[in-house]
C-alpha cells in the first residue's frame, strides 16, 4: 500500500493532536480583565442585536469559524459539519491552509470545496502561507468561489515543525497578493500574536485588515514539537504574545486596520470581552473542533445554540444593545496587563 503523501499525513496528524492538546481552560489572559455590570441598562433582552459588519457583508453574529483543516480525508468530514454548522448560524467560516491543494489539487480539492458545496451563499474564507504567490492565491479563491482571503504568518509553528521552512522572507508576497486577488485580504497568525511593530509593516505594505491570532488556545509549538520525535521545541512559545496582549498591542491601530481575534477563545465572556477590546468579530477553532471531534454535529448545534444566549445575557448585563455599544463598557485591567501596556507604550482606555 503507497504512503499518504506527508502533508496529507500531517493535516491527519494535527486533528488528532489538537484534539489531544485541547483543555477547557485557555491562557489567552481574558481572565486578567473585567467588565463592570450595568445597574441600569435600559434595555429589553429581546432589542439585543447581535449581527455585525465582516468585510462589508452583514452577519448574525459577530464570530466566525477560523482556518482549521483541509486536505486529507477527515478534513472532508469535518468542513463538511463546520459548513453546515456556519450556514445554521450565518456566521464566516475558513479552510485550513490549502497550501496541499496548490501540491496536490487533484487528490485535497474535495476536502476544501465542501465549505462552499454545503453553505452555497455563506461567507467563505480561503487560507494560504505567507509564501505563496498572487496567482497561486487566487487559486485557493478560486476553487472556493471565496469571499475574502487570509494568509497565515506561522513563523515559529515551522521552525518547530520537523520538515519546516526556515527561510521567511514575505512582505514583498503578502504586498502583491493584497495588490492583485479579487478579495479582501486577511493577515493572521496562527496562535502566537502578533505585535504592534508588526502591524506597521502590515498597514505600510497595503494590510487593512488583521486577525491577531494570540496565544493561549491551540498551541503549534506543542503540537510540533509532539511530531518531532528527535527535538521538543515547545519552549518557542514563550516568545508568544496573548490574545488579550495582542488586542493591546492593536489598539495605536484599530482606526486604521480592522482587527479580527482570535486564540483560546472558549466562553461568550471570552467573546464579549475580545469585542470590547476592538475586535471587529472573533475567530474560534479550537473550540467547535473538539465539539465535532468529541461530540456531534447536532450536540455541536445545541453548545452553539446556547453559546448565543448567552451573548444576550451578557450584552444584557453590561446594557448594551449592540456590538457597537460593547466597546462602551467600562474595564478594569490586573495590574500585570497595565505594566504590559506601559512598557510596550500604548495607552489604555477604561
Amino acid at each position: 500500500m503507497p504512503k499518504q503523501d506527508e502533508q496529507m499525513q500531517r493535516k491527519v496528524e494535527h486533528l488528532f493532536l489538537a484534539e489531544k492538546f485541547f483543555t477547557d481552560e485557555a491562557y489567552a489572559d481574558f481572565d486578567n480583565i473585567r467588565l463592570l455590570h450595568n445597574a441600569l441598562p435600559e434595555l429589553s433582552l429581546n432589542e439585543i442585536d447581535l449581527s455585525t459588519d465582516f468585510l462589508g457583508r452583514k452577519m448574525a453574529l459577530p464570530i466566525y469559524f477560523n482556518a482549521i483543516t483541509g486536505g486529507s480525508n477527515p478534513s472532508t468530514k469535518f468542513n463538511t459539519e463546520l459548513s453546515k454548522l456556519a450556514r445554521q448560524l450565518d456566521i464566516p467560516v475558513s479552510s485550513g491552509s490549502m497550501g496541499v491543494f496548490l501540491r496536490l489539487p487533484n487528490e485535497t480539492s474535495d476536502s476544501f470545496t465542501v465549505l462552499r458545496t454545503n453553505n452555497p451563499d455563506g461567507f467563505v474564507i480561503a487560507n494560504v502561507s505567507a509564501k505563496v504567490n498572487a496567482q497561486q492565491a487566487q487559486s485557493a479563491i478560486d476553487l472556493l468561489n471565496a469571499n475574502a482571503l487570509q494568509i497565515h504568518l506561522n513563523g515559529i509553528q515551522e521552525l518547530a515543525m520537523p520538515e519546516g521552512d526556515q527561510e521567511f522572507y514575505w512582505l514583498d508576497n503578502i504586498k502583491e497578493i493584497v495588490a492583485k486577488v479579487n478579495v479582501p485580504v486577511i493577515v493572521k497568525e496562527v496562535g502566537f500574536g502578533i505585535s504592534q511593530n508588526n502591524l506597521a509593516d502590515l498597514y505600510k505594505i497595503g494590510v487593512r485588515n488583521v486577525d491577531i491570532s494570540g496565544f493561549g488556545g491551540t498551541d503549534f509549538a506543542q503540537i510540533e514539537s509532539a511530531r518531532n520525535h528527535e527535538l521538543d521545541l515547545t519552549y518557542l512559545d514563550q516568545f508568544s504574545l496573548s490574545t488579550v496582549e495582542s488586542l493591546l498591542e492593536s489598539l495605536p491601530y484599530q482606526n486604521r486596520l480592522t482587527i479580527f481575534a482570535s486564540g483560546g477563545i472558549r466562553t461568550p465572556m471570552d467573546v464579549i470581552k475580545a469585542l470590547r477590546l476592538g475586535a471587529s468579530a472573533v475567530g474560534m477553532s479550537g473550540l467547535v473542533l473538539h465539539h465535532l471531534q468529541k461530540y456531534s454535529l447536532s450536540e455541536t448545534e445545541i453548545f452553539f445554540a446556547e453559546f448565543i444566549k448567552q451573548l444576550k445575557l451578557i450584552m444584557a448585563v453590561i446594557g448594551a444593545k449592540s456590538i457597537a455599544d460593547i466597546k462602551k463598557a467600562p474595564i478594569i485591567f490586573d495590574e500585570r496587563l497595565i505594566n504590559y501596556a506601559n512598557q510596550r507604550n500604548i495607552t489604555l482606555t477604561s
